[in-house]
């Protein structure tokens, strides 16, 4: 009787899921053909033709072809094929014993048993398993070996290939695309500040020693010739806007908080020899936005949501409302409002804008420590560009950087870049979340930290977004996110 003794034949490398064409096995004896895995989810799948025409198996012999998922010390044999000679196969029938593979020495499973027939004789087989991990890159191959009807089976051997069960896992080179400033020819500045000047009631003239005037002046004044005084910065404009309570009649109170702020512009002028055409002054009239907000925040005041009805009450007329918060009851409410929420909101918000000079990078690097609102987005750029990449000081001057100019693209995206090297994803997210949230850059940026996170389902929203906004590198990202994706299913 012929005995096959330690030999593997090597079926398929299978790097795609396309079937293999036919492989010789047993010194030519047999064929594998349409070799295919099928991967389903979790499961996978695999379908051979097994061709024995011309393999000779003696009539007390049973040949076992067992194929087998391998990657070093790990492996999984599927059940097996056993091609019986006609003795055998009468025996095992009559005593109605277990396939040779289903004794103690295999694994428990059901094999595929196949009388050894005259002529052309193919053997169609499939075997399904759960998908590992290891399996991917695990080598797919079929032991042979034989035993005589006294179910005692050889030893098998063992030979590995460099062949892979399914397609290497993609490795997706990301991109994170940093964004240059653009350039800032002339550094426009402001201060905006608020003065809460009184005035005798219905009247527009400033007088100094009336109640807390004198301070609130000095301020107003200082404030003003601290820029001036600055040999870095010119005053372009000074804008003042007057508010008035809501107590008198709409018209009135616009045409009262319109001289009061004029009056303050003269004022200014006056103490500062500033040309009065450089100070724009002009009266907003009644504050009810301010109004809005005390009454939300105030936590003594009676009936809030009664007033906060008449506030928003859009068929109203300003006076309508006023005359309706008057009229509340208990009248301690409208008191109350009125003497400790209506003083607030006469005042003069100002704004002083001006133009501050360039500088060099010597001037540059005192001035981000000390004075950092006088630099451009690109002159700090310069000073960080003037450190080594990395350097602590690199780091401080892109730091710097991002917190003045937080909602300036670039400075954003690259504080994101340091802080995602850091592995400080939702910091980064926290930055970009301070600038343009409809920006491409920013948004591809949001995408690139989801990504390192492994947050592909955010990842995918915002590089679509930003790729159908012309992003080229959301969309290389978004196309390598999708083929690691597809390698791991």
């Amino acid at each position: 009787m012929k005995r096959y003794i330690n030999i593997i034949y090597i079926i398929a490398a299978l790097v795609s899921l396309a079937p293999v064409s036919a492989q010789q096995i047993m010194d030519g004896q047999a064929e594998v053909k349409n070799l295919g895995i099928v991967r389903d989810g979790s499961r996978i799948t695999v379908n051979m033709d097994v061709d024995v025409t011309a393999l000779e198996v003696g009539a007390d012999e049973v040949v076992i072809l067992t194929p087998a998922l391998v990657k070093g010390e790990q492996e999984l044999e599927l059940p097996a094929i056993e091609i019986m000679g006609r003795r055998s196969d009468i025996y095992h029938k009559r005593n109605d014993s277990f396939t040779i593979t289903e004794n103690p020495y295999y694994a428990e499973r059901t094999a595929k048993r196949s009388e050894r027939k005259q002529g052309e004789q193919i053997i169609p087989y499939t075997a399904s398993t759960t998908l590992q991990q290891w399996m991917r890159d695990a080598k797919v191959i079929i032991k042979q070996g034989s035993c005589s009807c006294d179910n005692t089976p050889l030893a098998l051997g063992d030979n590995t290939l460099k062949d892979r069960l399914l397609p290497p896992v993609h490795q997706p080179q990301y991109v994170l695309s940093l964004v240059t400033p653009d350039p800032e020819p002339v550094k426009i500045r402001e201060e905006s500040l608020t003065a809460y000047i009184n005035f005798i009631v219905n009247r527009y003239e400033i007088i100094e020693n009336f109640k807390n005037n004198a301070s609130e002046l000095a301020s107003v004044i200082a404030s003003i010739k601290k820029v001036e005084d600055d040999d870095d910065l010119t005053i372009s404009t000074i804008t003042i806007e007057g508010w008035a309570s809501p107590e008198a009649k709409e018209s009135h109170n616009k045409t009262l908080s319109d001289n009061r702020a004029n009056s303050l512009g003269d004022y200014v002028a006056k103490k500062t020899g500033l040309n009065r055409d450089m100070i724009k002054a002009t009266g907003r009239g009644e504050d009810w936005v301010g109004l809005r907000k005390l009454v939300v925040e105030s936590t003594t005041l009676e009936k809030k949501s009664e007033a906060l009805a008449i506030i928003d009450d859009t068929t109203l007329t300003l006076d309508e409302k006023d005359a309706k918060l008057k009229a509340m009851v208990p009248p301690t409410i409208y008191r109350y409002m009125l003497e400790e929420m209506y003083p607030s909101l006469r005042r003069n918000d100002y704004r002083i804008e001006y133009s501050v000079r360039n500088f060099d990078i010597a001037e540059a690097r005192e001035l981000i420590k000390t004075n950092p609102k006088k630099l451009s987005l690109g002159e700090m750029y310069k000073v960080a560009g003037s450190y080594p990449k990395g350097s602590a000081e690199y780091k401080e001057a892109m730091t710097i950087a991002a917190h003045n100019y937080p909602t300036v693209v670039a400075a954003a995206v690259d504080m994101a870049a340091m802080q995602i090297e850091q592995g400080n994803y939702d910091a980064a997210l926290a930055t970009l979340a301070k600038s343009d949230k409809s920006d491409a850059r920013i948004i591809a940026t949001q995408g690139y930290v989801y990504l390192m996170k492994s947050d592909y389902d955010n990842a995918g929203k915002a590089l679509t977004r930003a790729a159908e906004m012309g992003h080229a590198d959301a969309k290389h990202n978004l196309d390598e996110m999708t083929k690691y994706l597809k390698s791991i299913e």
